[in-house]
């Protein structure tokens, strides 16, 4: 029985439709979706067949990539393992030292190095194993130094003005980090007589730049102070950190310490 026009155009309606279930089931990283190929030398298989040879390179590129996001995530974690372990290391020879000096030097080591742990922990629980959310970050750390230097009474709280998926690369994320950790430091250490004050933080976009402003309400920096000449070694980091990043760092020292960092 000869098969009318109309039955050939039902015929090839049914392969496009199953033509592009497939794709879209490719689209859903689903590769157990094949065409049929009939053995014609009609343009209808042709496209079918060379559908199944798409999903069998796209299936094997899949694979492939998800063994090199897990590689990297394994990277991470064992980076961050390493990081506690010197921390730990660090944490147990201070309990062997009684000259403040020396302990305030341990622990703000182990704050940097909890700064950069962070980090990778945060991005071996990602979903993009390049970006981090900037605003989650910066809230973990800022709890985590509190944690570690905050008096039993202190009265110190944040605020933060960061919008949600608010992200950034782990080239910027890391320097910034250490830079915050200095300036939150510093804020805890010498802003606040009383042991009670206001550390307010702010990230925002401007003119395709992101500014990451710090503030406190504490007692502000000295008289006449010049960051070139009576630095202590946290704000040189900062100033050293910010110049690596081709950051522009800008100082309020009326009303309490506020910094200003602009970088692309």
């Amino acid at each position: 029985m000869s098969i009318t026009s109309k039955d050939k155009i039902t015929v090839n309606n049914q392969q496009v439709n199953r033509i592009l279930e497939v794709i879209m089931a490719y689209a859903r990283l689903d590769f157990s979706q094949k065409t049929e190929v009939h053995g014609n030398t009609d343009v209808f298989d042709a496209i079918g067949a060379g559908v199944n040879m798409l999903g069998e390179e796209l299936e094997a590129s899949t694979i492939s990539l998800k063994e090199k996001e897990q590689l990297l995530k394994e990277i991470h974690h064992r980076v961050k393992n390493n990081l506690q372990i010197v921390s730990s290391l660090l944490s147990l020879q201070s309990e062997t030292i009684k000259d403040e000096i020396f302990l305030n030097l341990i622990s703000a080591s182990r704050n940097r190095i909890n700064s950069m742990a962070l980090v990778h922990e945060m991005l071996y629980s990602a979903k993009d194993l390049k970006k981090i959310e900037a605003g989650v970050y910066i809230e973990r750390l800022s709890q985590n130094i509190i944690n570690t230097l905050s008096k039993p009474d202190s009265k110190i709280i944040f605020t933060f003005n960061i919008n949600n998926n608010y992200f950034l690369d782990i080239d910027r994320i890391i320097p910034l980090g250490l830079i915050l950790n200095e300036i939150i430091t510093n804020s805890i250490k010498y802003a606040f007589k009383k042991n009670e004050g206001e550390i307010s933080i702010k990230m925002s976009e401007f003119e395709n730049k992101h500014v990451l402003e710090i503030r406190d309400n504490g007692i502000g920096f000295p008289k006449n102070f010049n960051i070139e000449t009576d630095s202590n070694l946290g704000l040189q980091l900062i100033k050293m950190l910010t110049e690596q990043m081709g950051a522009e760092l800008k100082m309020d020292l009326a009303g309490g310490a506020a910094y200003k960092i602009t970088f692309s």
